[in-house]
């Protein structure tokens, strides 16, 4: 229904509505505004307890001169939009997968179908999520200004700015998220004006994305809360269809994998260019690293960049990890066969690290120290993926009342924790002692990152054998 509504017709639409709702809620007590208003107090009260302190923590463990001196004019531009399209990109991939309108599969069914009005319909559940995302911006903001204006690194005048740019953002990350479902469905209008218009955009989104998104929100709760995340991610894994007449050729076991594992990048180009992305821009923060006086917080954001963009590229490991106990097709063991498929991710990182730490050495005055520096995180980055890849699922003893939640979210962050403390451990001992005492380090980070994880390959291809 894409038409206009007379206004007669909505006033009769929403008392047919609110007759229908009755029917789907049954014997159950009208859900209300008291729900929202109670989250947004949790919201504020986490954020005045934790956020305004790590805020403050922030800004006094970061020089304020060097950011005065880095992140003003045109770096500070190209740093906080580069970030904010990053984050409106990422909200616009979500609603494909998970947008903003997301009934639940009773209402669709016996709701939306019906001839009310789409929009109407729809209507209740665009709006707690926009409310939500406007909420959140504005609070990221108050946040921000306020951790500013405790650290004693600017006047009371910054909340102002920093408050109305988050509400700005989060209102331009509600419009990517609906924008993202409304192109989810591959036919009617897609274009950008669609999200101008509320009424429209709620109008063109189909019945059958709906109802394929409000299942896949059912099955990723209880793939969260039962700490699954294979399952999480199968259902969201996008199926692919490029290169499908694309054969491999004759080659070793190893050459196969390595191969196996190039093709499937070629196959799922977005993957192959967020894992990309991401590395350069974390190798190039670890290169400015070594420079002395450089904050250590750029070393953990280059760690956190380079574990991520060379994850991108380790699906074929994580498929293994997967599908661990089952028959091996080359008859490669376990250990041999996980080590495989970490040829193709380390040496798309090497390529990577290695323009990055030039680009950075050719144009700053960071030292050679910077060409060579992030490519010797790779055994670190290797290691803590083959981990990661063969942690398992969480035991059971994990979820034990009261500290479920924390206990099986340190179980999933293990890899990335021990990536960032000897990541950025060995960085600033770099910059303080020298190489010498720092790749040892880095080294011994790296030597247990693949120990434990040629551990996990046994331990979880013998417990699935039969």
């Amino acid at each position: 229904m894409t038409g206009a509504v007379p206004e007669d017709r909505v006033g009769t639409d929403a008392e047919r509505l609110e007759q229908a709702r009755g029917v789907v809620r049954g014997e159950r007590p009208a859900e209300g505004s008291g729900n929202v208003v109670y989250a947004a107090y949790v919201a504020v009260i986490a954020s005045l307890t934790y956020g305004v302190p790590a805020a403050r923590a922030f800004f006094l463990f970061v020089d304020p001169a060097w950011l005065s001196r880095h992140l003003t004019g045109v770096q500070g531009v190209l740093v906080v939009g580069g970030a904010v399209v990053a984050l409106v990109l990422l909200a616009h991939r979500l609603g494909s997968l998970r947008g903003p309108v997301v009934p639940d599969l009773p209402y669709l069914d016996h709701v939306a179908t019906s001839p009310l009005d789409r929009a109407l319909v729809l209507r209740r559940w665009w709006r707690l999520s926009l409310l939500g995302c406007l909420f959140g911006g504005l609070l990221a903001g108050a946040v921000t200004g306020t951790g500013m204006l405790v650290a004693a690194v600017a006047s009371p005048m910054v909340l102002l700015p920093t408050s109305v740019a988050g509400l700005l953002v989060g209102l331009a990350v509600a419009g990517a998220w609906l924008w993202g479902q409304v192109r989810s469905w591959p036919t009617g209008p897609r274009g950008p004006s669609t999200v101008l218009r509320e009424r429209t955009s709620l109008r063109v989104l189909h019945h059958v994305a709906l109802r394929t998104q409000s299942a896949r929100a059912v099955t990723m709760g209880g793939a969260v809360l039962a700490g699954d995340l294979r399952a999480a991610r199968l259902d969201v894994a996008a199926p692919g269809t490029r290169l499908r007449r694309t054969r491999l050729k004759g080659r070793g076991p190893v050459a196969v994998m390595a191969a196996r594992d190039l093709l499937g990048l070629r196959r799922s180009p977005g993957v192959a260019l967020t894992g990309l992305v991401l590395a350069g821009a974390g190798s190039w923060a670890l290169a400015h690293a070594t420079a002395p006086g450089v904050p250590s917080i750029v070393a953990f954001a280059g760690v956190l960049g380079c574990y991520l963009g060379y994850g991108a590229w380790c699906e074929g490991l994580r498929l293994q990890g997967d599908n661990a106990g089952t028959p091996a097709l080359l008859g490669l063991p376990a250990r041999v066969e996980a080590l495989a498929h970490l040829v193709t991710p380390s040496a798309l990182y090497a390529v990577v690290a290695l323009a990055a730490g030039g680009a950075v050495t050719a144009t700053s005055d960071a030292g050679a120290t910077a060409a060579w520096w992030p490519l010797a995180m790779v055994p670190l980055l290797a290691g803590c993926q083959l981990l990661a890849a063969f942690r398992g699922l969480p035991p059971v003893t994990l979820f034990s009342p009261g500290s479920a939640v924390f206990a099986v979210a340190f179980w999933y962050s293990r890899p990335l924790l021990l990536a960032l403390v000897t990541g950025v451990g060995a960085t600033a001992v770099l910059t303080r002692a020298g190489a010498g005492n720092a790749v040892p380090l880095l080294f011994l980070g790296a030597y247990a990152a693949v120990l434990f994880g040629r551990r996990r390959v046994r331990l979880l291809d013998e417990a699935h054998r039969v």
